[in-house]
């Protein structure tokens, strides 16, 4: 099979995601990077790829997708990656649907509503500010990370059971961008906690590979620890 072309930037949740599963399926791609700091994802080349204008995005052949959890899905099916990644059977990927289609509401709306209004809209773009705002993402991550400890991983190893699967990819890259603003989401959630150092002790170097670039710029920007707990 030939190559898929991947286009992102591993700064994004989602974009971490694809290459995570990607790199542990032993798909082959070509990465274009988008740098989103340059606006890059509205430029005419790129739009006839996504018209959306987001990351990720893939081309396979004369085929193109956007939206992360769409990619992986296809992915899945056209390389017929093994079963425990998105099950077969149906009951088994009703489970794995069940957090993906809580996901972006949810765990990214609280997550990244932190992040994008503490840190790039405050601490990059230096806008004052919004505390009303940050609050109210910080509720909602609250919320969601007290579901994800006493349901989606009280009683299992992984999001889909005993073993991992993509629901565990994007859930891992959302709570891994917390951590560049010192906030633990294991912190008094001991499920949290030993699900996430799982996640990462399973993806390996891969896990390391796809989040240099986030941890390597918190460093550089030298962003500021948010309160949370």
């Amino acid at each position: 099979m030939s190559s898929i072309d991947f286009y992102g930037h591993l700064a994004s949740q989602p974009c971490r995601a694809v290459q995570l599963f990607m790199k542990a399926n032993n798909i082959p791609f070509n990465f274009h990077l988008i740098d989103l700091t340059k606006g890059e994802q509205t430029k005419e080349d790129f739009q006839k790829v996504n018209p959306m204008g987001k990351v990720p995005a893939i081309k396979d052949g004369d085929f193109c997708l956007a939206e992360g959890i769409a990619i992986v899905q296809y992915l899945a099916a056209k390389y017929s990656t093994p079963d425990h990644w998105y099950p077969k059977d149906a009951a088994a990927k009703a489970r794995v649907n069940e957090y993906l289609n809580w996901h972006h509401s949810n765990t990214r709306g609280g997550a990244t509503g932190v992040f994008f209004n503490a840190v790039i809209l405050h601490q990059i773009r230096k806008q004052p500010r919004n505390e009303a705002a940050i609050k109210e993402a910080k509720g909602k991550l609250t919320v969601a990370l007290d579901l994800f400890e006493n349901y989606f991983v009280k009683d299992r190893l992984f999001i889909g059971g005993s073993e991992i699967c993509i629901a565990d990819l994007f859930a891992v890259c959302e709570f891994t961008q917390l951590d560049q603003i010192g906030i633990d989401v294991g912190k008094n959630r001991a499920n949290v906690k030993a699900w996430k150092d799982r996640v990462s002790a399973q993806l390996g170097a891969h896990f390391v590979e796809a989040h240099e670039v986030i941890i390597n710029f918190a460093k550089s920007a030298n962003f500021a620890p948010e309160p949370f707990e």
